[in-house]
């Protein structure tokens, strides 16, 4: 399908406001574009809605959230999260199912959740976490400072020889290192660091320096929250960056939302909550809803999805916390993913099956040389710097070689980046018909007597998930109920506004297959028949009004 714009590079905040500014003035019917916090730098972090406004409104249909750059160095989420605002303007009216979407659901994008970080990432040879702005420290710390000391304006690899040097020149390949050995007692071993200078260098020791840019706006969400001497990173409080309070306020904001796509790299892998604990003693059938549209995500992205908690991280004692992903979950009710794009050693064919598993240090290795190879054959041999000695003001001759990090293994070279974002915004829009969706099947009148009139009407739940979403919602109490109204005439018997506490969505239907064949089974029901007496004048015109926070609305009418 047709962008307006080209996904050839990774655009900073100028480029990308111009870009978000254009779209909403050619469509202005589908998009609209508001700042929900300004930075400490006077930029304007962009959220948009998305969704045919002449339809229904925003609020009143099923909605998904997508936002990137949560990290700032993590730019191929919010080229993603771009990439999808372009695909729906640029082809509605044009593509039949993008039509189909924003006539019926909403979309809300934050593509840059930090554009000072984000900018500093892109602009200059320094990597971080999420925002140039010092924690917890107020100045710099003792130790080593990644920076690009040779002035090609990439931080690289920086190799120091010592007799107590912990890595040795693989035998293999001379740009590829491996681990010494317990019987490797003679020849050239070295310590390897990032390329950069030390503060307070006592001739001894190098050790890389406490961060000076810390913050990880991925800590400082409200569930799972704590300090910076147990979660690095978490901030002063729960919400204290003006960001993450900026993001936790519009989804609450906008309690249509009913799936949830964060955009990170990298992994190749779609990861779900819970975070804080296995799986084992999550709510199954959440679980199973992660799990069937994770399927989908195989098909579409070829990533796998794998619970957090059990599959993702390699701390389950000191587990990262104040998760984006798990607030939505555990607080808000909201099935969330975490995607994280781009897998180079997936690219250059290592072994990346999830769960993570530890690796012998020869497999590693050879993993490492694959990357080379596969560096010198699709980008070419001058993205890898061969070892080149360099004299370090403070530790004399060293070495610096390697590839660029930060757009070759943390987000994709530039020629690889509209792969990426394609087939994730390709997921993303079929995830969306996942949402619960109200849908009136029918409506009629029976004539009692004059002016007195029987009427029945079905509501049904077309979504694949329930109106209430997941059983976290309904074990956090904050699921709420499907409204029907009637409106044109006088009711009689029945309420004027019934409520149903749910409607089963496609996933809650029990499904068997066994030697006696395939069956649907009991299940939640997905429809319901409602039933009214009331009273009116022929050709009266009588409107039903289905509402959900979830579903969004529905109606019907009918001519008595």
């Amino acid at each position: 399908m047709q962008t307006t714009f080209n996904y050839d590079h990774y655009y900073d905040w100028l480029e990308m406001s111009e870009c978000l500014k254009h779209l909403v003035k050619q469509y202005p019917s589908l998009m609209q574009l508001e700042s929900i916090c300004v930075s400490e730098e006077g930029k304007d972090v962009w959220a948009v809605t998305l969704t045919d406004s002449s339809s229904k409104e925003a609020a009143a249909k099923p909605a998904y959230y997508i936002d990137g750059n949560h990290h700032a160095g993590e730019v191929t989420g919010s080229m993603a999260a771009m990439y999808t605002v372009d695909l729906l303007c640029t082809n509605y009216n044009k593509d039949e199912k993008i039509t189909d979407l924003l006539k019926n659901y909403t979309f809300y994008i934050i593509p840059k959740i930090s554009p000072d970080g984000s900018d500093v990432y892109l602009h200059s040879d320094q990597r971080l976490r999420s925002v140039n702005r010092n924690y917890p420290l107020s100045e710099l710390a003792d130790g080593l400072h990644p920076g690009d000391i040779d002035g090609d304006g990439v931080i690289r690899m920086m190799r120091v020889k010592t007799a107590y040097g912990a890595w040795k020149v693989s035998e293999k390949d001379p740009q590829v290192m491996t681990k010494r050995t317990p019987f490797d007692v003679q020849g050239d071993f070295y310590n390897i660091y990032p390329e950069g200078e030390i503060i307070n260098y006592d001739g001894l020791h190098i050790e890389l320096a406490k961060e000076k840019w810390g913050l990880d706006f991925n800590r400082n969400y409200p569930f799972g929250w704590f300090s910076e001497v147990r979660q690095p990173g978490a901030g002063k409080y729960p919400l204290s960056n003006p960001e993450n309070k900026a993001v936790a306020d519009f989804v609450l904001t906008h309690p249509n939302i009913g799936f949830v796509s964060t955009l990170h790299t990298t992994g190749g892998v779609l990861v779900y909550p819970p975070g804080t604990y296995p799986e084992a003693k999550a709510l199954k059938k959440d679980m199973n809803l992660f799990k069937k549209v994770g399927k989908m995500a195989k098909q579409i992205m070829g990533y796998e999805t794998v619970n957090i908690f059990d599959g993702f991280l390699t701390d389950i004692e000191n587990y990262s916390s104040g998760a984006f992903d798990d607030w939505c979950y555990e607080t808000q009710g909201i099935p969330a993913y975490t995607i994280e794009l781009w897998n180079l050693f997936e690219r250059a064919g290592a072994d990346m099956s999830w769960p993570r598993k530890d690796k012998d240090d020869d497999v590693q290795e050879a993993e490492y040389a694959m990357v080379l190879k596969w560096i010198k054959e699709n980008i070419g041999e001058s993205a890898i710097k061969p070892w080149t000695a360099f004299d370090h003001p403070q530790l004399g001759t060293v070495e610096i070689g390697g590839f660029d990090y930060k757009f070759i293994h943390q987000n994709p070279p530039c020629d690889y980046l509209l792969q990426e974002v394609e087939k994730t915004a390709k997921f993303m829009l079929a995830n969306a018909y996942a949402l619960p969706k109200l849908k009136f099947e029918s409506v009629k009148t029976e004539k009692i007597c004059d002016g007195i009139y029987k009427l029945e009407a079905v509501l049904g739940n077309t979504g694949y998930m329930p109106t209430y979403l997941t059983d976290s919602a309904k074990r956090q109490k904050i699921d709420q109920p499907v409204h029907i109204a009637l409106s044109g005439c006088e009711v009689i018997e029945g309420e004027a506004v019934l409520m149903v506490n749910a409607l089963e969505g496609v996933s809650g239907v029990n499904t068997y297959y066994g030697y006696d064949g395939i069956t649907t089974q009991k299940h939640a029901p997905q429809l319901k028949r409602f039933t009214w007496i009331i009273s009116g004048k022929q050709n009266d015109l009588v409107t039903l009004t289905a509402t959900s926070q979830k579903a969004g609305k529905a109606s019907i009418q009918c001519v008595l």
